[in-house]
């Protein structure tokens, strides 16, 4: 359910309000740069893309229509803006830096063998087909329930799960893989 004063900010802003945009947009700046860089593990293009987001939420939000959570119809903006940034760039699969490289791990420090374990693992994500990377940034990263993530990607929460599953059994594959190739060189 959406906030009664995000309820009200949005209203504003679809009635022509700049100073309700603009703070609306200051309160989910943060999350649609990070729904960015999740996606695409640049920080340069998540800037790009953020920025690109914002302006696609000026001229969509109109299209709101309140019948989900704000959020949720947010994600599906940025994944979209996402999407349109590396068409026009002609980059979906070369990347300048992939995500494994650009990563910035917050949490305690971690010994070398485990920052290698992190990257093989975002190397592995990042490595999945587009469905289930994105299944796995809304699910594994911004914590969304399955029905949730089934709202964004417009599916069946029945799909979701089987991706997850999927993503999962893809991701434990190429991690072996990588053991393997490092055990023998």
């Amino acid at each position: 359910m959406i906030k009664p004063d995000t309820e009200e900010l949005i209203s504003k802003a679809q009635g022509g309000d700049r100073q309700a945009f603009a703070r609306l947009l200051e309160e989910h700046y943060g999350l649609m740069f990070k729904v960015a860089w999740q996606w695409c593990g640049v920080r340069e293009d998540a800037e790009d893309i953020a920025q690109e987001a914002s302006i696609k939420l000026a001229h969509n939000l109109s299209s709101f229509m309140f019948e989900s959570a704000f959020t949720t119809w947010l994600y599906r903006l940025v994944i979209n803006a996402a999407k349109d940034f590396y068409k026009a760039k002609n980059r979906r699969n070369a990347r300048e830096l992939p995500l494994y490289e650009d990563a910035i791990f917050i949490s305690e420090e971690l010994n070398p063998e485990e920052k290698l374990g992190h990257k093989d693992t975002l190397k592995a994500i990042n490595s999945l087909p587009e469905q289930l990377k994105e299944t796995v940034i809304l699910v594994c990263w911004q914590g969304l329930t399955h029905r949730e993530a089934a709202e964004v990607m417009d599916c069946e929460e029945g799909t979701i799960s089987w991706r997850v599953h999927e993503a999962r059994k893809k991701i434990a594959d190429k991690l072996e893989l990588e053991k393997k190739v490092k055990r023998h060189g």
